[in-house]
């Protein structure tokens, strides 16, 4: 553990060093990609809760 939070220590430093324009270019694909899975697993828990639900009400169900 000591060793990963050494790593991350470094590249954290070294980050804070770049300019703003760089860390910007290396900080946003990895924000987006997050943001993206994150919405993928939302909307497919919810579409999962939202058949469930429906199921137990009876309702027919209108699309996929």
């Amino acid at each position: 553990m000591d060793g990963i939070l050494s790593w991350w220590d470094g590249f954290e430093l070294w980050l804070s060093g770049l300019g703003f324009v760089w860390q910007t270019l290396i900080v946003m694909p990895v924000v987006l990609m997050l943001a993206f899975g994150l919405a993928v697993a939302i909307d497919t828990v919810l579409g999962g809760g939202i058949r469930v639900l429906r199921r137990l009400r009876g309702d027919r169900q209108v699309g996929p």
